[in-house]
């Protein structure tokens, strides 16, 4: 019976013949520049989903409703922060990223949820 030891030396010890490649993407990977634009998408539609997620929590009907309500407002006074960005004016966003952020100002202001 072979022990690991034995077993480990053993295999130290012979060559390794190759015939193995790594394995490679199959489509080349996409050059992701950092932008301002790139950057800015990602601060809002993180502030929309946090906006969300407490909504959801809310209305889940937890016993912490006070204190998730405290935080979303919180979390909705940071989204508008962004949007007062005075940069984002000159910038190229997608249309349907300016409608996913009109959306939600909408239920901001309408206060539906």
């Amino acid at each position: 019976m072979e022990t690991v030891r034995d077993r480990l030396v053993r295999l130290k010890n012979t060559s390794f013949q190759g015939g193995f490649e790594p394995r490679r993407e199959e489509r080349p990977k996409e050059d992701k520049f950092l932008t301002p634009e790139s950057q800015y998408m990602k601060k809002v539609e993180k502030a929309i989903a946090q906006v969300e997620s407490l909504r959801t929590k809310m209305h889940s009907g937890t016993d912490q409703y006070i204190s998730l309500y405290q935080e979303l407002k919180v979390a909705e006074d940071e989204f508008v922060k962004l949007l007062i960005d005075p940069e984002q004016k000159f910038m190229d966003l997608p249309t349907a990223f300016i409608s996913k952020v009109d959306n939600t100002k909408k239920k901001l202001l309408t206060k539906k949820f």
